[in-house]
C-alpha cells in the first residue's frame, strides 16, 4: 500500500479553442491540450439557456473553463474541482452520472435556479425539490446563516438583497437535519411559500451549492440591484475558497496506490460484474449498447483511492473521478 500528496497545478490566462472557453485574470499562455486546460482549472462551468456564471467568475478574476453539457460524459473531472452548473441544468443521464461521480469525488457542485429540479432532484433525491412555483424578477432583502466561509464578505448587518429571477424556480428542503440553509428571506416566504434562497449539503466526499436565482452585476445599475448582484458574485467566489480549503481534506481521502492493476467490481466477488465505466454509461444510451462489450473500471499503480470499506478478501474503494467498486484486498 502506497500513500500519496496531490499537488494540483494551475495555469492562467484567456483562451477559447473549440467549444471550451479559458478564462482568468492574468494574461499568461494557457496549458496547450484541450484536457490538460480542463484538468488543471478551478473552476468547469458548463453552459446552460438562462444563466452566464462565466461572466461573474470572470469579474471575480477566477481561473475558469466553459464545457458544453454534451461534452462532461467524456471529461475527467477532479475532486479538487469546482463545477458550476448553469440554468437550466438539463442534461444527458451519462452527463449527470459524471457530475453524481464528481460530487461523490470530493467535488463541490455549484448550481443555480432550475438546476434544482432537472439536475439535484434526479442526482441526489432526497434533499431538496422544486415546489412548483415560480418567481418573478423581483429583489428581496435577505438574512444569511451558517458556514462563514461561505458567506464571507456577504453583509449580515444592514440591508443585503437576493435577485428572483423572472421564471424562476423556488425550492423546499426536504432533510433538514443534512440541509444547511444559508440564505433566507422571510418576504420571499410570505409571497411564494418558501423562504430558501440559498443551501449547502454534503454528498460521499464532495458537497453541494444551490441558489435560486441566477444574476451578475453590471455596469449603471441603481444602488439596490448592484447590491443584489453584488451578493451572488460574493458568494460565487467564495464557493472557490470553500473548495480550496477542502484540498488536505480532499488529499487525505485519497491517498493509497494499487501495488498492481485491479478490476472494479459491483460486488465483493471475483464473479461479480466489473462496474461501468463512464464510456459504458455513455454507451449505454445508444440502440447498440447491448452489443457492445462492457469496458468497465479498473485501478492502476497511478489510480488514487479512497478506501471505504473491507469485506473478506476485497476492500471497496473510489477513485479521484467518482468510480467506485470492489478490488481485491491483495491488490494494495
Amino acid at each position: 500500500m502506497r500513500r500519496l500528496g496531490l499537488a494540483l497545478a494551475i495555469a492562467h490566462g484567456c483562451l477559447v479553442l473549440s467549444s471550451v472557453a479559458w478564462g482568468g485574470s492574468e494574461s499568461l499562455k494557457a496549458p496547450s491540450s484541450r484536457g490538460e486546460r480542463i484538468r488543471q482549472a478551478e473552476v468547469v462551468i458548463v453552459r446552460g439557456s438562462a444563466d452566464h456564471m462565466e461572466q461573474v467568475m470572470s469579474k471575480a478574476n477566477m481561473r475558469f473553463v466553459v464545457v458544453d453539457p454534451s461534452e462532461l460524459p467524456q471529461i475527467e473531472l477532479h475532486g479538487q474541482q469546482v463545477l458550476m452548473v448553469n440554468c437550466t441544468g438539463e442534461m444527458s443521464a451519462a452527463a449527470r452520472e459524471r457530475v453524481r461521480r464528481f460530487v461523490n469525488a470530493g467535488g463541490l457542485l455549484y448550481t443555480t435556479d432550475h438546476a434544482v429540479h432537472y439536475l439535484i432532484e434526479r442526482i441526489f433525491p432526497g434533499f431538496l425539490k422544486y415546489d412548483g412555483v415560480s418567481s418573478s424578477a423581483q429583489i428581496f432583502p435577505m438574512e444569511v446563516s451558517g458556514d462563514q466561509g461561505l458567506l464571507r464578505n456577504i453583509r449580515t448587518t444592514g440591508h443585503p438583497r437576493w435577485q428572483l429571477a423572472g421564471g424562476g424556480f423556488l425550492f423546499e428542503v426536504l432533510a433538514p437535519q443534512k440541509v444547511e440553509v444559508l440564505m433566507r428571506s422571510k418576504q420571499v416566504g410570505a409571497a411564494y411559500g418558501t423562504p430558501v434562497l440559498g443551501v449547502r449539503f454534503r454528498v460521499g466526499d464532495g458537497q453541494v451549492v444551490h441558489v435560486t436565482g441566477h444574476f451578475f452585476t453590471q455596469p449603471g445599475q441603481g444602488p439596490e440591484v448592484a447590491a443584489a448582484g453584488q451578493a451572488f458574485e460574493q458568494l460565487s467566489a467564495n464557493v472557490v475558497s470553500e473548495q480550496k480549503a477542502e484540498k488536505s481534506r480532499i488529499d487525505g481521502l485519497y491517498n493509497v496506490l494499487p501495488k498492481r492493476p485491479a478490476v472494479m467490481r459491483e460486488a465483493p466477488d471475483a464473479a461479480a460484474a466489473p462496474v461501468a465505466s463512464m464510456e459504458d454509461v455513455a454507451r449505454g444510451e445508444g440502440a447498440k449498447a447491448k452489443a457492445n462489450k462492457k469496458v468497465g473500471v479498473t485501478a492502476t499503480p497511478a489510480s488514487k483511492l479512497h478506501v471505504l470499506k473491507r469485506e473478506g478478501g476485497y476492500v471497496q474503494v473510489r477513485d479521484a473521478t467518482g468510480n467506485e467498486g470492489w478490488i481485491d484486498a491483495d491488490a494494495l
